[in-house]
């Protein structure tokens, strides 16, 4: 994109051109006490999560400014994340001291919005350019000479704001997507305890029983470490179980002669509840589809006795406050935390007539539709909001 002719009026500057000051930060000693013990904002890379920054994490003393490394950047700049989630940038709304994870970049408002610059370091083109710069093992980061040097279309100030304008509402339609597909869940919540009740208090006084005495198997995916291969029959891991839905963008692979070992004790099959049972712990998924893998023991297998229990009333009563209590009591904390086979066996859980339990399906299944339609409005969304990202900067979006 850089060199290529843009609009009248238009010029190409490096960040450096547009900003006055780089300001560096630091994290004042926790031993120390009065360093935090004061009344200025202080924040870290891990507290940018929108483009707007209105709130410190923490607060510190004008003694933490004097005495260490942390400095503040005055309202109204960006901070970027130069150490520790390289990449993510904001506006700061308020004065605000910063940590050696960011850097505060003192701009040159007669030439650029400090919003108009955040939109643009969001960009798919600018965001993989700073992975490239990011250098390290353990903690990756980028130099203040890459940065600097980042090249930046300037339009005018006012079309730089006729460009925010439009994002802005892309940005917000997006939002609009996401708070439908939390309404969504939420709804389906309100459904099961109108039909159920509240678990914990069991108003209906259903019979409360083991989860092993309704299932017919409970177990979890391979304990030797299965070999992988570029390509094939799909093994999942505790990172492809999210909450109702099996994620296979970061999936690993097996050949059938793996496959084959490993189905010797399980093959996994349509109505089965997965359960993530090894570092994040309780995310659970029944298998809806025809699909084809193997499973790592971080992976719990359970396969309910649908005379007696209805696998979508299962996967769902996983969300309930109930469950949830039940599980953080039986997880094995080590290392890492995980919930071993005999925990799950032990969970306790309702058991409501197979009619009501029926009836509660065929809700999740219409949600489930409904959800499906989302996602793929989800990822329009998303591909159109790119898209107006990269014509933003190109003068495509404003005459």
């Amino acid at each position: 994109m850089v060199g290529k002719k843009l609009p009248d009026g238009w010029v190409w500057a490096e960040l450096d051109d547009v900003t006055l000051e780089y300001v560096s930060g630091g994290t004042p000693s926790t031993k120390v006490a009065k360093y935090w013990s004061g009344g200025i904002p202080w924040t870290r890379s891990a507290n940018i999560t929108a483009k707007y920054l209105r709130f410190g994490e923490k607060f510190i003393s004008s003694e933490a400014i004097t005495d260490t490394a942390a400095n503040i950047v005055p309202k109204n700049n960006v901070l970027v994340a130069t150490r520790v989630g390289v990449g993510k940038s904001t506006v700061n709304l308020i004065d605000v001291a910063i940590s050696q994870d960011l850097t505060g970049l003192i701009l040159d408002l007669k030439r650029i919005l400090p919003i108009y610059l955040v939109y643009y370091l969001h960009s798919p083109r600018i965001q993989k350019t700073l992975e490239q710069y990011s250098r390290g093992t353990t903690i990756k980061g980028i130099q203040r000479s890459d940065l600097s040097h980042i090249k930046v279309p300037l339009p005018p100030l006012d079309t730089q704001r006729k460009i925010v304008a439009i994002l802005d509402k892309a940005e917000a339609t997006q939002r609009l997507r996401a708070d439908a597909d939390a309404l969504m869940q939420q709804l389906l919540q309100s459904v099961y305890v109108s039909v159920f009740g509240d678990p914990v208090s069991n108003p209906q006084g259903w019979d409360i029983v083991n989860l092993e005495s309704v299932c017919k198997k409970i177990t979890d995916g391979e304990h030797v470490t299965p070999r992988r291969s570029q390509s094939g029959i799909y093994l999942l891991s505790a990172r492809n179980i999210k909450d109702h839905e099996i994620e296979l963008s970061d999936v690993d692979y097996i050949d059938q002669e793996e496959y084959d070992r490993i189905s010797r004790r399980i093959i996994p099959r349509k109505g089965d509840v997965l359960i993530s049972c090894s570092g994040s712990v309780g995310r659970v998924s029944q298998i809806t589809d025809d699909i084809k893998f193997q499973m790592v023991r971080s992976v719990a297998l359970i396969r309910p006795d649908n005379q007696k229990l209805d696998s979508t009333y299962l996967e769902y009563t996983f969300d309930t406050n109930y469950l949830k209590t039940q599980i953080a009591q039986s997880v094995n904390q080590s290392s890492q935390a995980n919930l071993f086979q005999n925990k799950i066996r032990e969970l306790r859980i309702p058991i409501p007539p197979m009619h009501l339990q029926k009836v509660f399906a065929d809700i999740a299944e219409r949600k489930e539709r409904i959800a499906e339609n989302q996602k793929i409005n989800s990822i329009k969304a998303q591909e159109l909001y790119n898209s107006l990202l990269s014509k933003a900067f190109t003068g495509e979006l404003v005459a």
